[in-house]
């Protein structure tokens, strides 16, 4: 058998039962000491079920099969298309009696007979106290929410400045115009930016001669804890500067949201380009009869991180809520937490390849300059052993449940095809 397991058929003398499988670690190779007896049937009228569809046993076939020393399940199948799926004849039927219905509703989702079916057969064929069978050993692609710096200024300049306010610097700049690509910050009496501060651009704001040239890894690798955090403080005003056109900071939220009216974007998903409602309305009725309109805006907090000699920056999805694209809605903090008590896997790992994706530099005809934080893949993690999400679904009903809700349309942004989207 596919699954490692040992197909052994019945003796031309046994009755009501075609053969047993005895049931292995498929990672060990060795028995678990665990057989089931098995009865099968070719039904070929099944091909032409959708979701669903009954069978019907022999009341005398039934009795016999109840009466045994060993679980007996009942595998129905049709050899040309090779469908096949099976029940537990103890479980179905624990409580019948002759004179009951002795029809089996076969769901093909559920009841499928395939390789995955090894952990159902092993619970089956357990004993009460319960058996551990480990992971059956296949290779499994782990995705982090840690998306790789590949590229930063070369230069880190510093320059002595009047200035102790950012306002000030802000006015300044505003007035002559100037939107600079990257972010500064000032530190003792100084500014510090990936700007080149020697442009005329900064004169009136940095003391003439003071322009002072670092290299990057200087700081980006520096063993000093304040210089490291000076860092971060640039990166993060770096990145501000760098998404501002399309994304509006929320300092109170910590966040970053798209703004605008309703709309889906594209984005490349795991499997093909996709589109993510990132902008949508809505609108609530209070019990006195008043209605409230509000949008739901994506959104993320970033977080910057030095690891294993690299830097990240760790994106966390999170969900703004305004009253009018803009002003903070009153319910924000009751309709987040909503919204992440039903948020399953599939809805985060959506919303993290849409950022993602969305940070990285645009490529193509239409592509403006490089940024000046340079974003490359989300780091990944190949691991020797994986777990099928259907068979710890099973055993984690809440999980499962929260999965589905997280697909329904309604609060979450869908993951839609760009080739079905509407």
């Amino acid at each position: 058998m596919k699954m490692g397991s040992r197909w052994t058929a019945s003796g031309p003398n046994e009755v009501g039962i075609d053969g047993y499988i005895e049931l292995f670690d498929p990672a060990k190779r060795v028995p678990l000491g665990l057989n089931l007896a098995v009865q099968s049937k070719v039904v070929s009228s099944i091909r032409d079920a959708v979701d669903e569809f009954r069978y019907t046993c022999d009341p005398s076939d039934l009795q016999y099969w109840l009466k045994t020393n060993l679980p007996v399940i009942l595998i129905v199948s049709d050899p040309e298309t090779q469908q096949g799926y099976w029940v537990s004849i103890p479980e179905v039927f624990r409580d019948w009696k002759p004179g009951d219905s002795t029809s089996i509703l076969y769901r093909k989702e559920q009841h499928r007979f395939s390789t995955a079916s090894l952990s159902e057969l092993v619970r089956v064929g357990a004993p009460k106290g319960g058996l551990y069978l480990p992971p059956r050993p296949t290779a499994e692609r782990l995705w982090s929410n840690l998306l790789a710096i590949e590229g930063l200024p070369a230069v880190v300049y510093v320059a002595a400045t009047q200035y102790r306010d950012p306002t000030d610097i802000w006015e300044i700049l505003n007035r002559k115009k100037i939107h600079p690509a990257s972010g500064w910050i000032i530190w003792e009496k100084k500014l510090v930016s990936f700007e080149d501060l020697s442009n005329s651009d900064w004169d009136s704001i940095c003391e003439p001669g003071t322009v002072e040239g670092f290299d990057t890894v200087e700081w980006s690798e520096s063993d000093d804890p304040e210089r490291t955090r000076l860092f971060v403080q640039l990166l993060n005003k770096t990145l501000r500067a760098q998404v501002d056109a399309r994304l509006r900071f929320w300092p109170k939220d910590d966040c970053f949201a798209m703004v605008g009216e309703k709309r889906k974007q594209s984005y490349k998903s795991l499997k093909r380009t996709s589109g993510l409602s990132v902008v949508s309305p809505f609108s609530s009725k209070a019990k006195d009869g008043r209605v409230f309109h509000y949008r739901r805006h994506l959104a993320f907090r970033g977080q910057f991180r030095f690891l294993d000699g690299a830097w990240f920056l760790e994106v966390t999805p999170t969900y703004r809520f305004t009253s009018d694209g803009f002003k903070r809605d009153m319910f924000h903090e009751s309709r987040l937490k909503k919204i992440k008590e039903i948020e399953g896997n599939r809805a985060v790992l959506s919303c993290v390849l849409f950022w993602a994706n969305h940070l990285q530099p645009e490529d193509g005809l239409f592509a403006g300059p490089q940024p000046p934080i340079i974003f490359g893949e989300l780091k990944t993690i190949n691991v020797n052993i994986g777990v099928e999400d259907k068979s710890w679904q099973q055993n984690d009903p809440d999980t499962a449940a929260l999965d589905q809700q997280s697909s329904l349309q309604g609060l979450l942004p869908m993951e839609i095809p760009m080739g079905e989207a509407k």
